[in-house]
C-alpha cells in the first residue's frame, strides 16, 4: 500500500476515533497524540509523525465546518495536551442514547439485537455492562409474521391503499371469532405495549349519511389480533376531505380513547377523593393517573393538607372508565365522589353487575 493511500486511511481513522471513540458528554472525553499514534499503528501497521495528525485534524475540522455539522470554529480542538471535542449539530447525545436504549430493554417484543447495535454506535456512552445493570430486560424476538404485518400497514397509510385485514380475538395462544374487514389505514398507535391500526371502516363509512363525520367510522384494531393482511380487488381507499380535517379527527380519537378504548365523545368529570392522611389519597391518585394520565387536572380548591384532592378529567366515555373509577374507589381508607350525573349512574350499574357477580360466585 503506497504511503499517499495509508495517508488518505490515517485521516478517515482519526475521524472516526473521535465519533466513536471520544465522547462530548460523559464518557471518554479526551485523547492524546500519543494514544492517537498507537490507535493508528494498531489499525494500519504504521507509525506516523505527530506533526501529520496535527495537520490531519485541522482538515477534519475544515471538512466538518464546511458541511455544516458545527457552528463552532473547530470540532476538534487541543485542552492542555490533550484533544476534546465538540457537539455535532446531528449527534445524538448520551442521554439520548442511554433513554433509547431504555426504551427499547423495557418493550416487549423488542429483539435486543438492536440495543446491541445502538451500543456498538457509541461505545463511550456505555460502561461494559450497562443494559444488565441499569434496567431489567423484558424483549423478546418479534416474529417475522408481525414485522410483515407492520410493514404492509406503513405501506398502506403511506400509498393511502385499503386493506383486507382477518380480525379476531385471543383464546390462549388462539386466535378466534376471525372475520374480513375492508379499512382504509391511518395510522399507527402505541399503547399498553402494544400496536394499534387505526382505521376507517370501509363498510361502516359507505352507510353514513352524507352530513356524518368519518371519524363516526375511525376504529382501533391491534396488530396482534390481525391474522393476515392483503390488498383488495375493487376497493377505494375513504380518506377525509383535507389534510387537516384528517389530522384534527385522529388526534381527537386518540384523546378520546382510554386504555385503548375509543369514544365517540369527550366528557368531563370532576372527581374529589377523600381519604384519612394525606398519603393515603395520593396512592390512590397515582395509581389512577397511570391510567388516565395526562387527561388529569388539579383543583384550584383542592385541600391536600386535610386528606383531600379534587381533580378534574377530560376522557372519552370508554368502557375502561368504570373499572379505573372503581379501582380508585377500592383504596384502604379512601373514598370518591363523582360530580357527573351520566358518570354515576353507568358507574352505578356497573357496580350492580360487580355486586351480583360477587354473589352468584358466593363472594
Amino acid at each position: 500500500m503506497a504511503n499517499s493511500e495509508l495517508s488518505k486511511l490515517k485521516i478517515l481513522f482519526i475521524y472516526d476515533y473521535f465519533k466513536k471513540q471520544v465522547s462530548c458528554s460523559g464518557g471518554k472525553e479526551t485523547v492524546s497524540v500519543s494514544e492517537l499514534i498507537a490507535y493508528l499503528e494498531e489499525k494500519t501497521g504504521t507509525t506516523f509523525e505527530r506533526k501529520s495528525i496535527y495537520a490531519d485534524i485541522s482538515k477534519i475540522n475544515e471538512y466538518v465546518r464546511t458541511s455544516g455539522q458545527t457552528r463552532e470554529t473547530d470540532w476538534i480542538f487541543s485542552e492542555g495536551k490533550k484533544y476534546k471535542r465538540g457537539e455535532l449539530d446531528d449527534e445524538i447525545l448520551i442521554d439520548e442514547a442511554r433513554l433509547i436504549v431504555d426504551a427499547i430493554s423495557t418493550t416487549t417484543f423488542v429483539d435486543s439485537d438492536l440495543c446491541e447495535k445502538i451500543i456498538e454506535m457509541f461505545p463511550t456512552y456505555f460502561p461494559s455492562g450497562y443494559q444488565k445493570r441499569a434496567l431489567y430486560p423484558h424483549y423478546e424476538k418479534m416474529d417475522r409474521k408481525s414485522i410483515l404485518l407492520l410493514n404492509n400497514i406503513r405501506g398502506g397509510i403511506e400509498e393511502k391503499s385499503p386493506l383486507k385485514i382477518v380480525y379476531g380475538y385471543m383464546l390462549g395462544s388462539t386466535l378466534t371469532e376471525k372475520t374480513d374487514k375492508i379499512v382504509s389505514p391511518m395510522a399507527l398507535d402505541w399503547e399498553n405495549n402494544c400496536y394499534y391500526l387505526i382505521a376507517i371502516d370501509n363498510e361502516e363509512a359507505e352507510g353514513l349519511e352524507r352530513d356524518q363525520s368519518l371519524s363516526a367510522a375511525l376504529r382501533r384494531y391491534r396488530v396482534d389480533r390481525i391474522a393476515s393482511i392483503t390488498v383488495p380487488d375493487k376497493q377505494a381507499y375513504i380518506d377525509y376531505r383535507n389534510e387537516k380535517l384528517r389530522e384534527q379527527e385522529l388526534k381527537n380519537f386518540i384523546n378520546n380513547s382510554l386504555s385503548a378504548f375509543s369514544s365517540g365523545r369527550m366528557i368531563q368529570i370532576g372527581i374529589t377523593i377523600t381519604g384519612r392522611t394525606r398519603k393515603d389519597v395520593l396512592k390512590a391518585y397515582g395509581a389512577f393517573t397511570s391510567k388516565v394520565n395526562d387527561k388529569v387536572r388539579i383543583a384550584d380548591d383542592t385541600k391536600l393538607d386535610k386528606g383531600v384532592l379534587k381533580i378534574s378529567v377530560n376522557t372519552g366515555l370508554a368502557p375502561t372508565l368504570y373499572t379505573d373509577l372503581f379501582e380508585l374507589g377500592t383504596f384502604d381508607g379512601v373514598n370518591i365522589e363523582i360530580d357527573n350525573d351520566e358518570v354515576c349512574r353507568e358507574y352505578g350499574e356497573y357496580i350492580k353487575k360487580a355486586a351480583c357477580a360477587a354473589k352468584l360466585t358466593g363472594l
